[in-house]
């Protein structure tokens, strides 16, 4: 980890707060919980992951952490600036980036580096910064080879990683992936944590990541478990995944490496609880 990121850590800034969140859909006269009671705070150069299952308020969360969506009670702020300020939504947009589900509902060009302009070009950034810009985050998610090409001939992968150059040319201080992998394949999904990992840990970017793969929460520095709207657990992924009945009750399931560990135990080998592959053999190895 280069010495950017350690002072960006050590800083211990909060740069993403919400206080007693709620949120609610309506429909005529139908109301539908989005989320309730929400308290959290997010650090600057934290990799942080909302896990759950689907209709759990973890997307919900994110629209409402960059004034997509603003709270019916409660308060979110942003860099300090209060997302239900009107006045403000643009400056909280352009400091707190979103990369959605779907890379083709993002792509607004015929031209991959014209597409990561639009961003920049959108905030009155001079022409000469532009070009900067978008040579930066092409490169940054190793995509400078395809500027000139069309965003059609990419695989979803690739359309993703573009997704999130066209963010990063706003450069923006944290970035909300909300189930940036989930229409993607398995080198698609590796190619985007893979992204996602340069940016916090080379780059110190702030990265909230909602997602429901067990795979991809582990990387994290914490995760907060979702269901029904509220955050029913949060900690280290370590600590949030012993917690097997908060993690069964939420409806997910525990990594292969934690059910693998849990299972050895009850057959009777003193085998310590692992989330990650490398430490399940390594307890292994010492039992």
């Amino acid at each position: 980890m280069n010495e950017e990121v350690m002072k960006a850590r050590a800083a211990d800034e909060v740069v993403i707060k919400a206080d007693g969140v709620k949120y609610s859909y309506r429909s005529g006269e139908r109301v539908s919980r989005g989320v309730e009671g929400i308290d959290l705070e997010i650090r600057r150069g934290e990799f942080v992951v909302f896990l759950g299952r689907n209709g759990s308020g973890k997307s919900t969360l994110a629209k409402l952490l960059n004034g997509f969506l603003v709270p019916d009670e409660g308060i979110v702020t942003a860099l300090g600036l209060d997302t239900a300020d009107e006045d403000r939504i643009y400056d909280v947009r352009s400091k707190v980036g979103m990369v959605f589900q779907n890379p083709d509902n993002q792509m607004v060009a015929s031209v991959i580096e014209s597409d990561v302009a639009f961003g920049p070009e959108n905030l009155g950034v001079p022409r000469e910064e532009i070009e900067e810009r978008v040579t930066e985050a092409l490169e940054t998610v190793g995509m400078s080879e395809y500027r000139n090409g069309s965003p059609n001939k990419l695989s979803g992968g690739q359309k993703q990683r573009v997704a999130i150059a066209s963010i990063l040319a706003m450069r923006p201080e944290v970035i909300i992936l909300d189930e940036s992998t989930a229409m993607l394949d398995p080198k698609g999904r590796r190619e985007i944590m893979e992204t996602i990992m340069k940016l916090n840990r080379e780059k110190g970017m702030t990265v909230i990541l909602i997602t429901h793969y067990m795979d991809e929460a582990i990387e994290a520095d914490r995760i907060f478990v979702m269901d029904s709207g509220r955050v029913t657990a949060f900690g280290t992924p370590a600590e949030v995944f012993a917690a097997t009945e908060a993690i069964a009750a939420a409806g997910l399931e525990l990594p292969v490496a934690g059910k693998v560990s849990l299972e050895l135990k009850k057959m009777g080998f003193d085998v310590p609880f692992a989330i990650t592959d490398e430490d399940l053999a390594e307890g292994v190895c010492r039992s």
